[in-house]
């Protein structure tokens, strides 16, 4: 019960911070949490960061190609046969770049192109957002870690407490 008290009081802090600053810096707060989110199903710590970061930006990447190639065969296949190839190659591409190492984490590829839809299909601010997003993962993870030392410091007290008074 201590640890899931730790993480909401810990995602709270963090999660007003991200998106006081998102709004303020004009940033993708979506993406930041899609990033977020990225990092604790790659299993958090800093392996988390790497293994959902790189997949994350690379989804961005074939999101974006998907919608530029899209966009260029609107006129000869049309709106939706165009779209239906364009993202039926950006997926591909996701999937086939799981065989190296560093992109392997299938999801993360899917959340990058997510968040890119969902910033309006700018590039650079959700690649930035989810930039953020992965280290507020990280971020959360550590002041949750923090906020359990000082429970069980609290409660060690406590406990010495009582015992000197019994």
């Amino acid at each position: 019960m201590r640890k899931i008290i730790a993480i909401a009081i810990s995602s709270t802090i963090i999660a007003a911070i991200w998106t006081f600053g998102s709004f303020s810096l004009g940033l993708s707060t979506v993406a930041g949490f899609l990033a977020w989110s990225s990092f604790f199903a790659a299993g958090g710590e800093i392996k988390g960061v790497k293994k959902a970061l790189i997949p994350n930006l690379s989804g961005i990447f074939w999101g974006a190609l998907a919608g530029q190639l899209s966009t260029l065969l609107i006129p000869y296949m049309g709106e939706t046969n165009a779209f239906t190839l364009g993202n039926g190659l950006g997926t591909a591409f996701i999937c086939l770049q799981s065989k190296v190492n560093l992109l392997s984490f299938i999801p993360a590829g899917f959340i990058g192109w997510s968040a890119l839809i969902a910033s309006g299909m700018d590039f650079k601010i959700t690649a930035i957002s989810m930039i953020c997003g992965s280290f507020l993962g990280f971020a959360s993870e550590k002041l949750t870690d923090l906020i359990l030392i000082y429970i069980h410091d609290k409660n060690t007290q406590s406990d010495e407490n009582e015992r000197k008074s019994a």
